[in-house]
Protein backbone atom coordinates (compact mmCIF):
# COMPACT_ATOMS: atom_id res chain seq x y z
CA UNK A 1 0.00 0.00 0.00
CA UNK A 2 1.22 3.50 -0.82
CA UNK A 3 2.37 5.78 1.96
CA UNK A 4 -0.78 7.80 2.86
CA UNK A 5 1.24 10.75 4.21
CA UNK A 6 3.09 11.36 0.94
CA UNK A 7 1.20 13.43 -1.58
CA UNK A 8 0.80 11.87 -5.05
CA UNK A 9 2.43 14.86 -6.79
CA UNK A 10 5.62 14.46 -4.71
CA UNK A 11 5.87 18.22 -4.16
CA UNK A 12 7.29 19.46 -0.91
CA UNK A 13 5.30 21.98 1.09
CA UNK A 14 7.66 24.83 0.06
CA UNK A 15 7.30 23.81 -3.62
CA UNK A 16 3.51 23.75 -3.28
CA UNK A 17 3.55 27.16 -1.64
CA UNK A 18 5.72 28.70 -4.37
CA UNK A 19 3.53 27.24 -7.11
CA UNK A 20 0.41 28.45 -5.32
CA UNK A 21 1.84 31.98 -5.18
CA UNK A 22 2.59 31.84 -8.93
CA UNK A 23 -0.94 30.67 -9.74
CA UNK A 24 -2.49 33.35 -7.54
CA UNK A 25 -0.41 36.07 -9.21
CA UNK A 26 -1.34 34.75 -12.67
CA UNK A 27 -5.01 35.05 -11.78
CA UNK A 28 -4.51 38.62 -10.56
CA UNK A 29 -2.81 39.54 -13.86
CA UNK A 30 -5.74 37.99 -15.73
CA UNK A 31 -8.22 39.98 -13.66
CA UNK A 32 -6.32 43.23 -14.24
CA UNK A 33 -6.16 42.52 -17.98
CA UNK A 34 -9.90 41.88 -18.11
CA UNK A 35 -10.57 45.22 -16.40
CA UNK A 36 -8.49 46.95 -19.07
CA UNK A 37 -10.45 45.22 -21.83
CA UNK A 38 -13.74 46.27 -20.22
CA UNK A 39 -12.89 49.80 -19.10
CA UNK A 40 -9.55 50.89 -20.63
CA UNK A 41 -6.05 51.52 -19.32
CA UNK A 42 -6.78 54.85 -17.65
CA UNK A 43 -10.02 53.86 -15.90
CA UNK A 44 -10.08 53.79 -12.11
CA UNK A 45 -12.41 52.28 -9.55
CA UNK A 46 -15.17 54.88 -9.12
CA UNK A 47 -15.91 53.57 -5.61
CA UNK A 48 -12.35 54.13 -4.37
CA UNK A 49 -11.17 57.75 -4.22
CA UNK A 50 -7.66 58.27 -5.65
CA UNK A 51 -7.49 54.63 -6.81
CA UNK A 52 -4.81 53.49 -9.23
CA UNK A 53 -5.49 53.33 -12.93
CA UNK A 54 -5.95 49.94 -14.54
CA UNK A 55 -2.53 50.45 -16.18
CA UNK A 56 -0.90 50.95 -12.78
CA UNK A 57 -2.78 47.95 -11.42
CA UNK A 58 -1.60 45.56 -14.14
CA UNK A 59 1.96 46.88 -13.82
CA UNK A 60 1.84 46.13 -10.08
CA UNK A 61 0.40 42.68 -10.68
CA UNK A 62 2.99 41.89 -13.37
CA UNK A 63 5.73 42.88 -10.92
CA UNK A 64 4.22 40.51 -8.37
CA UNK A 65 4.11 37.78 -11.03
CA UNK A 66 7.77 38.34 -11.91
CA UNK A 67 8.62 38.05 -8.22
CA UNK A 68 6.78 34.73 -8.00
CA UNK A 69 8.57 33.47 -11.12
CA UNK A 70 11.94 34.60 -9.76
CA UNK A 71 11.21 32.83 -6.47
CA UNK A 72 10.53 29.56 -8.34
CA UNK A 73 13.74 29.92 -10.35
CA UNK A 74 15.88 30.83 -7.34
CA UNK A 75 14.58 27.76 -5.50
CA UNK A 76 15.46 25.54 -8.46
CA UNK A 77 11.86 24.59 -9.17
CA UNK A 78 12.09 26.05 -12.68
CA UNK A 79 14.94 26.66 -15.11
CA UNK A 80 15.25 30.42 -15.63
CA UNK A 81 17.53 30.00 -18.65
CA UNK A 82 14.94 27.82 -20.36
CA UNK A 83 12.23 30.38 -19.64
CA UNK A 84 14.40 33.13 -21.15
CA UNK A 85 15.15 30.94 -24.17
CA UNK A 86 11.44 30.51 -24.78
CA UNK A 87 10.83 34.23 -24.30
CA UNK A 88 13.46 34.98 -26.92
CA UNK A 89 12.06 32.45 -29.41
CA UNK A 90 8.42 33.48 -28.96
CA UNK A 91 8.44 36.39 -31.47
CA UNK A 92 9.17 34.02 -34.35
CA UNK A 93 6.44 31.65 -33.22
CA UNK A 94 3.77 34.31 -32.75
CA UNK A 95 4.56 36.50 -35.78
CA UNK A 96 2.29 34.66 -38.24
CA UNK A 97 -0.68 35.19 -35.93
CA UNK A 98 -0.23 38.91 -35.23
CA UNK A 99 -2.70 41.26 -36.89
CA UNK A 100 -1.82 44.62 -35.32
CA UNK A 101 1.75 44.23 -34.04
CA UNK A 102 5.22 44.16 -35.45
CA UNK A 103 6.47 40.58 -35.48
CA UNK A 104 10.02 41.48 -34.47
CA UNK A 105 12.28 40.52 -31.63
CA UNK A 106 11.85 40.68 -27.87
CA UNK A 107 13.51 44.11 -27.93
CA UNK A 108 10.67 45.38 -30.16
CA UNK A 109 8.16 44.71 -27.38
CA UNK A 110 10.18 46.05 -24.45
CA UNK A 111 8.78 49.56 -24.22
Amino acid sequence: MANPTRHFNALTEPEQERLSILIEECSEVIQAGCKILRHGYESTNPKVPLSQTNRQDIERELGDLLHALTRLCMAGDLNGAEIERRRDSKPAHIAPYLHHQEGGTHADTAS
